[in-house]
């Protein structure tokens, strides 16, 4: 009887395992320890961790010295100790061959608190002129949502800004602990190559475990160009962003509603009027880019770089959203489209990078150097999209 338990225990177990073969893969002591103890001392680098950790999220994914892209043990890093180096495809110290595609805390570590997010899990103090709310801080904008209300609704925050949790942007809100709101999804992730996020009904099949976001994750976080991410967006063309009285969020499955999480008003308050368009007040997300060959030429030329008016490739400076989540990444642009893989949705990390960048705002350029008029047809910044202004 002994035998046979034995037996089905251990077919049970080669079932489970091969349904998670593709999850993370490696030595369970690569991340784990049963005590925190060998040799007399402590192995987790950060004192002992919940989940039976060897460290948090910050001894995972920091980068030690002379590691770049990923640590040793294969995490994607997102904070340097030391500045990363120029990317040969942006020209900037974002962007691949630099950094992973959400740029690098490094620079808010060292205290420039504009050109980073503040997150208490990797050891970054609290900004003291923002504070603790986040700037465009909307409490309604997560009511309703399936994985928790950030912040439980409040209307100011009393925590400091996590990578996880209610207070953070990873994993689940219902929960306070970064490590509680993630807890399983690392195993139960579809696998370590490109992983289409195309349903999000769980932490662990959402786009880099943002519950409930879409999209297309690269295999290698962007850490070269020849693929890339490809975000998720939606053409709103509701006026239900007019003014200052009505927020209300019609999608939430966009990588635009993810910032809104945390700054609702800069997506949901957009026309200073009745009327959906300009004036604008605010730069618009999840609106297709538009196709105006036709009349001015303005938008069509989305990093065209010789003026015939025919859009160039996906530009990994500024990149468009997709109306629908491909299943591999495309460098073709199309824009006025809103209904396929190739289509060009303006979202807000057309222009920010999601951890840090060395430019204020978490910009994924130098915002000095957008000169109008210049003449000089570099196709920095704004100039990607709006090439009729250079």
């Amino acid at each position: 009887m002994k035998r046979l338990i034995m037996v089905v225990f251990v077919v049970g177990l080669i079932f489970t395992l091969t349904g998670y073969a593709l999850a993370i893969t490696g030595q369970c002591s690569n991340c784990h320890t049963m005590h925190d103890s060998q040799g007399g001392a402590e192995v987790g680098d950060t004192g002992a961790q919940e989940k039976l950790l060897r460290a948090g999220c910050a001894g995972c994914h920091t980068g030690a010295s002379g590691e770049t892209g990923t640590t040793a043990a294969g995490a994607p890093i997102v904070k340097h100790f030391s500045e990363p180096g120029i990317s040969t495809e942006t020209g900037t110290r974002t962007g691949p061959g630099a950094t992973n595609a959400g740029g690098d805390f490094y620079w808010v570590a060292a205290g420039n608190d504009a050109k980073g997010h503040n997150v208490a899990d990797l050891g970054i103090a609290q900004d003291s002129t923002i504070g603790l709310t986040p700037p465009g801080w909307d409490p309604n904008a997560t009511s309703g949502f399936t994985f928790g209300q950030v912040a439980g609704g409040a209307a100011s925050w009393t925590s400091q800004l996590t990578c996880a949790g209610q207070f953070g942007c990873h994993g689940n809100h219902n929960v306070t602990s970064s490590l509680d709101a993630i807890s399983g999804a690392h195993h139960n992730n579809d696998n370590l190559t490109s992983t289409q996020a195309s349903v999000a009904d769980t932490i662990a099949n959402s786009y880099r475990f943002l519950a409930g976001i879409k999209g297309l994750e690269d295999d290698d976080w962007e850490w070269d160009s020849v693929g890339h991410n490809e975000y998720f967006g939606r053409n709103d063309t509701s006026t239900e962003r007019d003014d200052d009285t009505t927020d209300t969020y019609t999608y939430t499955d966009t990588i635009s509603f993810f910032c809104a999480e945390c700054h609702g008003y800069f997506h949901s308050r957009i026309d200073s009027d009745a009327t959906f368009g300009s004036p604008w007040v605010r730069h618009p997300t999840d609106i297709v880019l538009p196709d105006d060959c036709a009349t001015t030429k303005v938008f069509c030329e989305y990093n065209d770089d010789n003026g015939d008016g025919v859009p160039g490739q996906y530009s990994m400076t500024i990149p468009v959203a997709r109306p629908v989540v491909p299943a591999s990444s495309s460098s073709t642009v199309t824009p006025g489209d809103d209904t396929t893989a190739n289509g060009a949705i303006v979202m807000c990390l057309s222009c920010h990078r999601a951890h840090g960048s060395e430019f204020d705002d978490l910009l994924r350029f130098d915002y000095t150097q957008v000169t109008v008029g210049a003449g000089d047809g570099t196709m920095v910044g704004c100039f990607v999209c709006h090439t009729d202004k250079n």
